[in-house]
């Protein structure tokens, strides 16, 4: 049977981990998958994928990048090739714009029954942390999925991904991951430059925060994570002094700069100089 899949997100590494499990799922050779570009295929190269039959193996794949620059004209086809009661063709369309399937004839991917839909977009940590955890029989305390969520506060999937492999190896098969686990692998917490730059930002110490950022930010240091670290660290502040109404308003504005990096809306190495001047500068105090 044929089976069509939809998938709205700008995260690479997430596009292309899905595209390998699906893949295998209905187990499509590497050599029997076409790709075509939404921008440049029309209907008559859409049909022509479709409904070829392979002559090297029983299942084939057809991946459709940009999909939100199909036509009319290929959007119906692919509507009528998903409703096919018969066949052994994967089909799978992948756009970083979901906007663009909220208007006109791009409604009727997302709306058909027979057309599965993924997405990540507005999808929290902890979320692909659960993801994670079920599609891989995962064990994790509460706790740590809470400490890890929160340092991944702004991370795409692909970090979260990278991040809870390396966590479950060193759990071990049959290991639970627990904080421990979460502190000595994700940060070094205890050791890390990138806490003791929360703690000097935090601390108002503008010189020391200002020389550790120039630092982390030659050696490569994710800015993802750095801002991560500092939402972890303020929540551990607001749990001791649940009623210090300064804190909540560097949450809130520190936050509001995470959605921004989570979103594109500011690159990560901006966000985190932005942040970093005004916190120093005392607007949030």
């Amino acid at each position: 049977m044929n089976a069509v899949h939809l998938i709205l997100s700008n995260d690479h590494s997430y596009n292309t981990g899905l595209i390998r499990k699906l893949t295998a799922q209905y187990k499509v050779r590497p050599d029997s998958v076409d790709t075509l570009d939404g921008k440049t295929t029309d209907v008559y190269g859409i049909n022509n994928a479709l409904y070829t039959d392979s002559l090297i193996a029983q299942n084939r794949a057809v991946i459709i990048n940009n999909a939100e620059a199909l036509k009319p004209d290929s959007i119906e086809a692919i509507v009528k090739f998903a409703a096919s009661p018969e066949g052994t063709t994967l089909l799978v369309m992948v756009s970083g714009n979901a906007d663009a399937f909220r208007q006109g004839k791009y409604a009727a991917l997302g709306a058909a029954k027979n057309i599965r839909k993924h997405t990540i977009t507005g999808k929290s940590a902890a979320v692909f942390i659960q993801d994670y955890v079920k599609e891989h029989a995962t064990k994790i305390t509460a706790a740590a999925a809470g400490m890890l969520a929160d340092i991944l506060e702004t991370a795409t999937w692909g970090i979260i991904e990278q991040e809870m492999d390396k966590l479950s190896t060193y759990a071990g098969k049959d290991g639970t991951i627990d904080e421990t686990a979460v502190s000595e692998l994700t940060f070094n917490l205890d050791r890390s430059d990138t806490f003791q730059f929360v703690s000097e930002l935090l601390g108002q110490k503008d010189a020391a925060a200002l020389r550790d950022l120039a630092r982390m930010q030659e050696a490569g240091a994710d800015s993802t994570m750095v801002i991560g670290a500092i939402l972890w660290k303020l929540r551990q502040m607001i749990a001791a002094t649940p009623r210090n109404a300064a804190l909540r308003r560097r949450m809130e504005r520190i936050y509001e700069y995470s959605l921004a990096l989570r979103t594109g809306t500011l690159r990560g190495p901006l966000a985190l100089d932005l942040m970093t001047i005004e916190l120093l500068r005392r607007k949030l105090y």
